[in-house]
């Protein structure tokens, strides 16, 4: 008599898929922020601020009714699109803003709240390494879909040759 073997299926959903179905054509950091927003029937807002050398390179404010997106002034291009990526990331995989020490990410972004308010909603000092790796590899692999999509169809990439390799 055999081993039976229980086919146990359960769904396992993978978020790069769902972000893909909002990408915009052509590609709009700003549209695809608007897309995940619409999905999620949830407003996210982007806001660029002067962050410092010592500041995060950008993050993420949740309200109670709004999600914001914070990012240096001086990003620009493929950089300011890994940033928002890395911070829709840590939306979409559901991360919670941690608590910080000082109320001064949110009083210097939205500077006439009072520091009552600025206290309820606190930007993370950061996050465990595990889920920053999970963030950061979710925006990368977004990224670089959204690059392979973009690329110019004669143009031969490295991802392609490696590609035709493995086929």
């Amino acid at each position: 008599m055999g081993i039976r073997k229980r086919s146990r299926q359960r769904e396992v959903t993978d978020p790069l898929q769902q972000l893909i179905a909002l990408l915009p054509d052509p590609w709009s950091a700003d549209e695809f922020v608007h897309q995940v927003a619409e999905h999620r029937g949830r407003p996210i807002q982007l806001l660029t601020y002067p962050l410092s050398i010592d500041d995060p390179t950008g993050f993420w404010l949740s309200t109670a009714d709004t999600d914001y997106i914070v990012i240096p002034e001086t990003a620009g291009g493929s950089r300011r699109d890994a940033i928002i990526g890395h911070e829709l990331a840590h939306i979409v995989l559901g991360h919670d803003p941690l608590p910080a020490n000082d109320t001064a990410g949110l009083a210097a972004v939205a500077p006439s709240s009072s520091p009552e308010l600025v206290g309820r909603f606190l930007p993370r000092q950061g996050y465990g390494a595990d889920i920053e790796r999970e963030a950061e590899t979710l925006a990368t692999r977004l990224i670089a879909y959204v690059n392979l999509r973009t690329t110019d169809a004669g143009t031969v990439t490295e991802l392609d040759r490696l590609t035709s390799r493995l086929r």
